[in-house]
């Protein structure tokens, strides 16, 4: 079947990202730390074992990297109802994380966002720590564990201790703040918000969300089901996708901002 006007747009623009996609893929293979004097070397000053500059930085290279899976499936001519949008949910989380953090001019704020994503990424890999312990390890690998238990528990002290509140990470309120620092737009910001919530349905694996983007045929007449069919449309992946690559490049301009300090 040919394409439709609407469908061969939202490719060209999907695929008129891939320059800016691999140009932030070479970035992410080598250091980058801030230059003496700017505002994130200042920031990073509140916890030098997990910058904030590395904090915002991994949450750059892990958006561009999502994005460039969901690319190479558009390029491989294969399109997915589902899963194409649980890539870019993690799409989305990253860059909206990088601005959330990044576009405060008070420091004091950027600290604090910064330490909250650090104090979560601690939190659940205490989680993980805690799991591990009620698994069969060796006893090598058990005293191993230990170790790491305690080097984990002194990391969340000393982050606790430099935060100035006790707020903990809630990426629905991260998405919504990082959208309107973003988008001068209202339905832009509404759209993304949306978004956010309807492809968690997609990550945690419940149908609702292909039920919005279904065709329905007529209903039985006996039991009033209709058979629904939720193919790949490119133009439903090219809205998140290209939200997700705008907020992406608004963290990486504000990166550079925060990293020169002039």
């Amino acid at each position: 079947m040919a394409m439709t006007s609407s469908q061969r747009e939202a490719i060209t623009q999907m695929l008129d990202t891939a320059e800016d996609l691999d140009r932030w893929r070479i970035r992410a293979q080598r250091i980058e730390e801030p230059e003496r004097g700017s505002d994130l070397a200042e920031d990073d000053g509140i916890f030098e074992r997990m910058p904030v500059s590395t904090v915002a930085r991994l949450s750059l290279v892990a958006s561009g990297e999502h994005l460039r899976l969901a690319l190479d499936a558009v390029k491989a001519k294969q399109l997915y109802p589902s899963s194409h949008f649980t890539v870019l949910r993690g799409a989305l989380v990253g860059a909206a994380q990088a601005v959330w953090i990044l576009a405060p001019d008070e420091r004091v704020t950027r600290r604090e966002r910064g330490l909250t994503v650090t104090a979560e990424m601690y939190a659940q890999m205490g989680k993980y720590y805690n799991f591990l312990e009620t698994t069969d390890l060796e006893v090598d690998d058990r005293a191993r564990l230990a170790d790491q238990q305690l080097w984990l528990a002194e990391r969340r002290a000393q982050v606790a201790a430099r935060k100035t509140t006790a707020a903990t990470l809630n990426l629905t309120d991260v998405i919504g703040t990082a959208v309107d620092t973003t988008f001068p737009d209202r339905s832009s910001r509404e759209a993304l918000r949306g978004l956010w919530r309807e492809m968690s349905a997609d990550a945690h694996v419940l149908g609702w969300s292909l039920f919005q983007r279904a065709a329905f045929g007529p209903a039985d007449r006996r039991t009033g089901i209709g058979e629904g069919k939720a193919g790949g449309a490119p133009e439903l992946i090219a809205e998140p996708f290209l939200g997700s690559y705008r907020l992406l490049k608004r963290g990486w301009s504000l990166f550079d901002q925060r990293c020169d300090p002039r």
